[in-house]
């Protein structure tokens, strides 16, 4: 599982709410009573607005009642995972940084209430070990660049040993996203992020292809199962046999006419813990094409690798004297083809066993814009209107 999940809450955040009764042309309507619509179990949303009294842009995501999400602000994104439900309309969130556990392991995190007001959310941030609060307001919109979404999700399951009530069980879960439009622009994204969740046909229905996926998935283990068991008597095998494959697609960036797809897979298949790993797909919708790292920068391998290893020391707080190994594997890191961007820089992913152990979890280096100036394409910078 991602290190940025965690449970508990601690304390209430007061929310406040307001209705609306018009129609925005983001989708969001209230009724004529000025009773604001309830929000639906699953969606997408691009939020604009305030949190802590700073700017963002939040990508909120909803599946069947389980939020996450990420927003930005001065360079640094911010993931979100669900700490209560509150009611139909209202949540707390989690908010957790990608460096937090390293910065400082006591760290307490930050929490967000949230309550629908119909074209938007209304709030509190609060942050317990600084005893802040600050006003939250965010309100839904898609400018011109941007991209509405629904999100859903695919859900199967089956027994290893069909007739037993305790026997394990094989479960696989799909996380997915699906342009709302209908023109062009959505029409490619569409057959992109069919491509991303692994299905043959761009063409197809959804449901029908994670089916095949499913009854693939399936049948290899009905057939592990099957090979166990010729081996003899059951000697204590079953008990690493409850399986799960699970895949999500989830928004890091949403304007300027680029999409960025954080597309998550975690899995067991046995043995002391599973395994996960993000791949960051970026798609400049504008020219319908996949994005390659030469697309935002033009630079020698050298010298990106020195301006990475900089930032990583930044990012992760290691002294100029110590090794970066301490991190790391190594001592040193190479920029890799798992990158991706927002308004104010561009970070490389790094899944674990990739540069650092599994308990380092994903390792993230953020390098902001003003790093990279002279080697930033000009399409690119116009287009992200970096100043």
């Amino acid at each position: 599982m991602r290190n940025f999940l965690y449970t508990g809450f601690l304390g209430l955040l007061l929310l406040s709410a307001c209705n609306n009764s018009n129609k925005n042309k983001n989708g969001e309507t209230a009724d004529s009573a000025n009773v604001h619509t309830e929000l639906s179990d699953s969606f997408y949303k691009r939020l604009e607005g305030t949190i802590a009294g700073k700017p963002v842009v939040m990508h909120l995501q909803r599946v069947d009642g389980d939020y996450s999400g990420v927003y930005y602000y001065s360079g640094a994104w911010l993931r979100l995972s669900t700490d209560t439900i509150v009611s139909k309309d209202s949540v707390v969130l989690l908010e957790n940084g990608f460096y937090d556990s390293y910065v400082d392991k006591d760290a307490k995190q930050s929490r967000i209430g949230l309550k629908w007001t119909g074209n938007g959310f209304t709030g509190n941030w609060k942050n317990d070990k600084d005893n802040k609060s600050f006003p939250v307001v965010l309100k839904e919109n898609y400018p011109d660049g941007s991209y509405q979404f629904a999100a859903g999700r695919y859900q199967d399951s089956v027994k290893a040993e069909e007739k037993n009530q305790k026997s394990p069980v094989a479960e696989i879960s799909v996380t997915y996203l699906q342009p709302k439009e209908n023109n062009a622009n959505a029409s490619w994204l569409d057959s992109e992020l069919k491509r991303i969740a692994g299905l043959d046909s761009v063409n197809g229905d959804r449901k029908a292809g994670f089916a095949n996926i499913s009854s693939a998935y399936f049948a290899d283990y009905k057939s592990q199962i099957a090979d166990q068991q010729k081996d003899g008597p059951d000697r204590g095998f079953m008990q690493w046999m409850n399986y799960t494959n699970n895949s999500a697609q989830s928004l890091a960036y949403n304007d300027n006419g680029y999409v960025v797809i954080d597309y998550f897979v975690d899995a067991y298949t046995g043995g002391a813990h599973g395994n996960y790993a993000s791949t960051m797909y970026c798609l400049d919708v504008k020219n319908k094409r996949r994005m390659a790292l030469r697309d935002v920068v033009e630079i020698d391998s050298n010298t990106l690798q020195r301006i990475l290893e900089k930032n990583l020391r930044k990012n992760y707080h290691i002294k100029s004297g110590d090794p970066i190994s301490t991190v790391l594997f190594d001592d040193f890191i190479k920029p890799n083809d798992n990158f991706y961007f927002n308004s104010f820089g561009l970070a490389f992913m790094y899944n674990p066993y990739e540069v650092a152990s599994y308990a380092q979890g994903q390792i993230v280096v953020f390098i902001p814009y003003a790093d990279l100036k002279g080697y930033l394409k000009r399409d690119f910078t116009k287009r992200m209107k970096i100043g």
